[in-house]
């Protein structure tokens, strides 16, 4: 009885939190399919910034994949980045590699910051800070970093 206590409380906190973790995905993907004239959609993520942005990857009507950075709130499109115009990921992973050779690489993310799309790495540098540092599309520095000294 207790094991069966025990798996409805897992199964409905995990209900719970992915609903939240995937909330405003639905309105997202109508606006890039409406705004956006996108045919298919690959991806969709959520980015919190100043305010909630969602970011939806996917093909437009010319076969063109292209990446799109929304204010469901606002319901509109800020901006669309033509996928071939940004780095892949990994690729940005790796220029970062090679300037922060003793850090430790956490995460990477398309974000949306002072009205710009960028790419939000988060790592732990060489003093133990967990650091969001932020970088153009195109992998130039972005005036942007944020450092947080870790408590031991």
């Amino acid at each position: 009885m207790l094991f069966i206590l025990a798996f409805i409380l897992f199964l409905w906190v995990y209900i719970d939190v992915n609903q939240d973790r995937k909330e405003g995905h639905p309105q997202a993907e109508a606006i890039a399919r409406e705004q956006g004239d996108l045919t298919r959609i690959d991806h969709v993520s959520t980015y919190h910034g100043a305010r909630e942005f969602h970011i939806v990857q996917g093909i437009n009507e010319s076969k063109e994949a292209s990446i799109l950075f929304m204010d469901i709130k606002e319901k509109k499109i800020l901006d669309e980045v033509p996928k071939e115009e940004a780095l892949p990921l990994e690729e940005m992973r790796s220029r970062w590699g090679n300037t922060c050779s003793n850090c430790t690489f956490k995460d990477i993310q398309y974000g949306f910051e002072e009205n710009e799309p960028v790419f939000q790495l988060t790592y732990i540098d060489e003093q133990n800070r967990y650091v969001l540092d932020y970088f153009t599309l195109q992998g130039e520095a972005f005036d942007q970093r944020f450092a947080f000294r870790q408590n031991e």
